[in-house]
C-alpha cells in the first residue's frame, strides 16, 4: 500500500475502496422520515448489500436513525443481517425457495408469498420446525411481475387463516411507476378493492404496505402502515443528482503509477485516446471487475488537488489511467475521487487558482455515470460491491475523519 500526501482516510486491504458518510445516511433518514404519515414505520431495504453500502455495517445506523423493518430479497442476506446481530424484524421481499424455508423460519425472518402454490410448502417447513412462520402476502395490482391476482387473494387468505404454522404479519403490493401520479393511484385504487374485500373476522389486522421511496415523498395516500425505502437512504436518486437527500458513497483510488508519454502516443487496450500533448499518465488500481463500466471510457472525470483530470484510455479489468499534466505535484500513492467530493482537508489545502467548479467538478456524481450509460443509479451502485473495501466515515467539522475498514 502506497503513503499520500493527502491526509485522508485509506483502506489497509487496497489501493482502492469506497467511503460511506455514515453522518449522510443518518440525515437521510431523518428526510424520509419527515415525508411519512405520523403512525407510518420505515422498513430500509437492504437487499444487494444496502444497494452496494454495506447491509451488515449500516444496519445499526439505519436502527438507531429510526429504521423499524429491514426488507432483503434473499434467505442468504436475511441470515447475514442476523449472523451481524440484528434483531427487528427482516422481511424477504421476493419469493423464497421451498428447500431454503426452513432455514428462513428458523431464522425468524418473515416470508413473502406470491403464489398460492407456496403455501403448503410453508406450511410443511414450519410443521417439521414447529414453529409459526411469519408471512406477507403480495398482491398484483398492476405491476405484472410477482404477486396473487386481486381475485385470488380472498382465496388464499381463506387457505393462509385455515394453518395454525402460518401467521399473516401483512399484505402488501409493488408500485411499478412510483414517481408517476395516474399509474400510482391507479395501483393503489386496486389495492384498495382488495382490502375492502377482505374479511378476517376474529384475525390480527395485518400491516398494509405499497409505498417505495419516491411514493413516500410524493403520495401520503399510499403510506398505509409501512414504507418500504432504499435508494433515498443512501442519498441517490434514479437519475438525477438529488436535491433532498445527500449522497453517502465516494469512491477513491491511489496512483500506483505515473508515467510520461510525447505528443501521439496512444495509451490502453485497443490505443483508444492518443495524446496531443506530452503527458503525464497516472493509473489507479480500478476497473470493470469493480464496477467501473467499460463504456465510461475516455468520459470519466476525477478529482485530484482541487482539479477535474480526466480518464483516458480503456477502462480495463484492474486498472484505469488519468491525465495528471496539469497537477505537476502528482506524486505515486496521491488519491483521485471518482465519486464524491475530494476531503475537507484536501479542500484547505488547493492553491487558490486551482478551481474545479470552472471544470464543473466539484462534486462528482452516480447519477452522472447513470446519464452517460443510459441507465440508473441503482445498477451502478450495486456494481461497485464487488471487490471494494468499504471504510465507514463520521465527518467532524473540526477535527477531520474518523474511518472503519471492513
Amino acid at each position: 500500500m502506497l503513503v499520500s500526501r493527502q491526509p485522508s482516510l485509506t483502506s489497509v486491504r487496497r489501493d482502492a475502496w469506497v467511503e460511506v458518510d455514515l453522518a449522510a445516511v443518518e440525515k437521510n433518514v431523518r428526510v424520509v422520515r419527515s415525508w411519512l404519515t405520523p403512525g407510518t414505520q420505515l422498513m430500509a431495504v437492504v437487499k444487494s448489500d444496502g444497494y452496494g453500502h454495506g447491509a451488515a455495517s449500516l444496519a445499526p445506523v439505519l436502527q438507531a436513525s429510526g429504521a423499524q423493518w429491514f426488507g432483503v430479497a434473499s434467505v442468504d442476506e436475511g441470515c447475514q443481517l442476523r449472523d451481524a446481530g440484528v434483531k427487528i424484524p427482516i422481511l424477504i421481499l421476493s419469493p423464497c425457495p421451498s428447500w431454503a424455508m426452513s432455514t428462513a423460519i428458523d431464522s425468524g425472518l418473515q416470508i413473502t408469498i406470491t403464489a398460492s402454490s407456496q403455501v403448503a410448502d410453508l406450511v410443511t417447513a414450519a410443521t417439521r420446525l414447529q414453529k409459526q412462520a411469519q408471512i406477507h402476502l403480495k398482491v398484483d395490482t398492476g405491476m405484472h411481475r410477482l404477486g396473487v391476482s386481486p381475485m385470488a387473494v380472498a382465496d388464499v387468505l381463506a387457505e393462509i387463516d385455515c394453518q395454525k404454522s402460518l401467521k399473516l404479519v401483512g399484505i402488501f403490493s409493488h408500485l411499478a411507476q412510483a414517481d408517476e401520479e395516474a399509474t400510482t393511484q391507479r395501483q393503489n385504487c386496486c389495492f384498495q378493492d382488495v382490502l375492502k374485500r377482505i374479511s378476517r373476522s376474529g384475525k390480527p389486522a395485518p400491516l398494509i404496505h405499497l409505498s417505495s421511496g419516491e411514493a413516500a415523498r410524493r403520495f401520503p395516500d399510499t403510506h398505509y402502515d409501512l414504507v418500504r425505502v432504499g435508494l433515498y437512504l443512501y442519498g441517490l436518486e434514479p437519475q438525477a443528482v438529488s436535491q433532498v437527500v445527500t449522497p453517502a458513497l465516494s469512491l477513491r483510488g491511489r496512483i500506483t503509477h505515473l508515467q510520461g508519454i510525447e505528443a501521439g502516443q496512444s495509451v490502453g487496450y485497443g490505443l483508444t485516446w492518443a495524446a496531443e500533448r506530452p503527458t503525464r499518465l497516472a493509473s489507479i488500481p480500478i476497473g470493470y471487475a469493480d464496477g467501473v463500466d467499460r463504456g465510461l471510457s475516455n468520459r470519466l472525470l476525477g478529482l485530484f488537488m482541487g482539479k477535474a483530470v480526466k480518464q483516458v484510455g480503456l477502462i480495463s479489468m484492474d486498472q484505469m489511467l488519468f491525465d495528471v499534466t496539469d497537477v505537476p505535484q502528482a506524486n505515486e500513492g496521491d488519491v483521485i475521487t471518482l465519486i464524491g467530493t475530494e476531503g475537507p482537508a484536501v479542500h484547505r489545502e488547493r492553491e487558490a487558482s486551482q478551481n474545479v467548479a470552472a471544470a464543473g467538478a466539484s462534486t462528482l456524481h452516480l447519477a452522472t455515470w447513470a446519464t452517460m450509460l443510459d441507465t440508473i443509479t441503482y445498477e451502478l451502485a450495486c456494481r461497485l460491491r464487488v471487490r471494494l473495501p468499504r471504510i465507514y466515515t463520521r465527518p467532524r467539522p473540526s477535527a477531520g475523519l474518523t474511518g472503519k475498514t471492513t
